[in-house]
C-alpha cells in the first residue's frame, strides 16, 4: 500500500513539474505599463505591434496590467477592413484550455443597419486598377454606428448588446480609420468581468487561449441564366465558390485557401452570370494565441 501511494505522489510531482515546465515554455502577454483609453489612437502603443498574422494580414498586440485584459489592432488591408467594417470582430478568450472559447467580446457589430442602405453593388465592388477607395462616405457611417458590444460568457448582468458609452462595467473599444486609409482598433476588457477582481502574482501560471476572429461579409447573390440565387444554391459557401465553379476552403485557424478543385469549370467571372469580386471578402478569419499572464 505504502509502495502504490508513493507512486502514485511521484507520477503527481512529475505531472506538477511537467505543467509549470509548459506554463513557463509558454510566451507571456506584454505588460501594459502606459494607460491606455480606447479611442482608437494607438499612441499608447509600441510601434510596430507585436504580433502579426499573414492570413489576416492584421498587426496586433494582447496586453494585462492588474486590472485589465487589452487588444489592439492596426489593418492596412484592404479586404480586412471591409470585412471588420461590415462584419464584425470577435475577441474570444478561453480560460480552460480547452479551445471553446467561451468568453466572447464582438466588436464591432455586423454592421447590418447600414448594410441594408447600401446596395450589394456598393458593399461587394471593387475599385478600379490603380483607384483608392473613399473612406469618407459608407466607412465613416459604419464607425459612427460603432458604439456597441455584443458579450457571451461575462459575468451577469452582462450579456447580449451592450452600449459602450460610458459603460460602467469599464468595457469599453473604438475603431477608427485614419487619413492615411489605415484602420485602429483598442479594446480594454476589465478582468472583474469575466474572471477575478485583480490579478496577483499567482495568475502568471495561468494560461489562457485567444482568438481573433474577423467575420466574411455575407456573400452577393447569383445570377444565373436571369434567375438570381442565394450563396449555398449557386455553390458559394463558407467563402468563395466551391465543387465544379471556383474557390472553396474557409474554415477554422487561418480562413482558406483554394478548395474543391480550384477554379476550373464554370469559372470565376465566366459568362455564366457568377459575379467577380473579392472571394476573400466572403471566408471568415481565425487567428489563435496561448500567453501566460504578465504581472509587475
Amino acid at each position: 500500500m505504502k509502495q502504490k501511494l508513493s507512486q502514485i505522489f511521484i507520477l503527481l510531482f512529475i505531472a506538477s513539474a511537467f505543467t509549470s515546465f509548459a506554463h513557463k515554455e509558454t510566451d507571456a502577454l506584454d505588460w501594459q505599463s502606459k494607460h491606455v483609453v480606447a479611442d482608437g489612437k494607438i499612441t499608447e502603443w509600441p510601434n510596430p505591434l507585436r504580433f502579426y498574422d499573414d492570413k489576416s494580414r492584421i498587426n496586433y498586440t494582447i496586453t494585462n496590467d492588474r486590472n485589465n485584459l487589452y487588444l489592439c489592432m492596426k489593418v492596412s488591408d484592404e479586404t480586412s477592413q471591409r470585412k471588420i467594417l461590415h462584419g464584425g470582430v470577435e475577441f474570444r478568450i478561453d480560460t480552460l484550455e480547452k479551445k471553446s472559447f467561451p468568453i466572447g467580446f464582438i466588436f464591432p457589430i455586423a454592421n447590418e443597419i447600414v448594410m441594408e442602405k447600401h446596395s450589394d453593388r456598393e458593399l461587394h465592388q471593387e475599385p478600379k486598377p490603380g483607384e483608392k477607395r473613399d473612406y469618407s462616405t459608407m466607412s465613416k457611417k459604419m464607425l459612427n454606428h460603432a458604439t456597441e458590444a455584443q458579450l457571451t460568457g461575462f459575468k451577469p448582468p452582462l450579456t447580449g448588446i451592450i452600449s459602450l458609452v460610458n459603460n460602467p462595467s469599464g468595457l469599453s473599444a473604438a475603431i477608427t480609420i485614419d487619413s492615411l486609409g489605415i484602420l485602429y482598433y483598442e479594446a480594454i476588457i476589465p478582468f472583474k468581468t469575466f474572471y477575478k477582481n485583480e490579478l496577483t502574482g499567482a495568475d502568471t501560471n495561468r494560461v489562457f487561449s485567444y482568438e481573433i476572429k474577423v467575420n466574411a461579409l455575407p456573400a452577393p447573390p447569383m445570377h444565373t441564366g436571369g434567375e438570381e440565387k442565394g450563396a449555398e444554391e449557386s455553390g458559394m459557401e463558407g467563402g468563395g465558390q466551391h465543387g465544379g465553379g471556383g474557390m472553396g476552403g474557409g474554415g477554422h485557424h487561418g480562413g482558406g485557401g483554394m478548395g474543391g478543385g480550384g477554379m476550373h469549370g464554370g469559372g470565376h467571372g465566366s459568362g455564366n452570370g457568377v459575379q467577380p469580386g473579392n472571394s476573400e471578402l466572403y471566408v471568415n478569419n481565425h487567428v489563435t494565441k496561448k500567453l501566460r499572464f504578465a504581472f509587475k
